[in-house]
């Protein structure tokens, strides 16, 4: 590995950090490079406008010329390219089926699915569409949308006397409000007998979901709560490390 390069990108990676600007003096401390080495490397940063320097505050930021570059990434750059091996990696760790769900209209796609190696399952294939209200996989990505969006679905779409499971808006509202403070959503037997599902957001460089990823699994496996925790813990790592991916903020350790 390149270490001059590896410590430019580095700083790169710390001024994504778009709620604050950084003086040299921080970039040092944060980067632990001596301020004489980071000076150098902003400075060809600023001549490439990579970054940019405010001049009466003395503080740097990204700059313009890695918009067109971001750009000609994400169109080449599909979310279930960039999921497919952390759905491999979570199905490895969980040994249950991995699922990445979009939505569309006011249901729950599957849009791509890793099988994991325990035999028992619950079967949900791609392509598969659900309410959003159903499941948590689905339920995570109703709980992230924009207001509005949540009112609509709560009036027009809840209750429904077709719907399974039912549940009245009130209740599904506190539910929701539940998830975006917990980030993560769990479901019990809400459309399949004796399943339960675990759902985490993934969000994009604009802070707003794209799609959420989580596992389906046989009650059976997970009656104690110290086994819920850890799945919980894995599935919430996976849709981090994928919103990363994606652009948005530092994954969870």
């Amino acid at each position: 590995m390149v270490q001059s390069l590896k410590r430019s990108m580095e700083i790169l990676e710390l001024l994504r950090d778009n709620t604050h600007k950084y003086t040299i003096a921080e970039i040092s401390a944060k980067a632990e490079l001596p301020p004489s080495t980071v000076h150098r490397i902003l400075q060809t940063f600023c001549e490439m406008r990579y970054v940019t320097r405010d001049e009466s505050s003395h503080t740097y930021e990204l700059g313009p010329a890695l918009i067109p570059l971001g750009r000609s990434a994400a169109g080449n750059y599909r979310i279930q390219d960039a999921a497919l091996p952390l759905l491999k990696k979570l199905a490895f760790t969980t040994r249950e089926d991995t699922y990445l769900v979009i939505r569309v209209g006011d249901k729950g796609l599957v849009l791509q699915k890793v099988d994991g190696p325990n035999h028992l399952k619950v079967v949900e294939e791609f392509g598969y569409e659900l309410d959003l209200h159903c499941g948590a996989i689905r339920k995570v990505l109703l709980a992230f949308q924009p207001k509005d969006y949540i009112d609509y679905y709560l009036e027009k779409c809840v209750p429904n006397p077709d719907a399974f499971p039912q549940i009245s808006s009130r209740a599904l509202k506190v539910e929701l409000d539940e998830i975006r403070r917990d980030g993560i959503a769990c479901s019990y037997g809400e459309y399949v007998h004796d399943a339960c599902g675990i759902g985490s957001p993934v969000f994009g460089p604009d802070g707003k979901i794209e799609a959420s990823v989580g596992i389906i699994v046989p009650h059976s496996r997970i009656a104690e709560k110290v086994q819920l925790d850890r799945l919980k813990k894995e599935v919430a790592s996976c849709a981090s490390e994928l919103s990363y991916f994606l652009g948005n903020a530092l994954p969870r350790r």
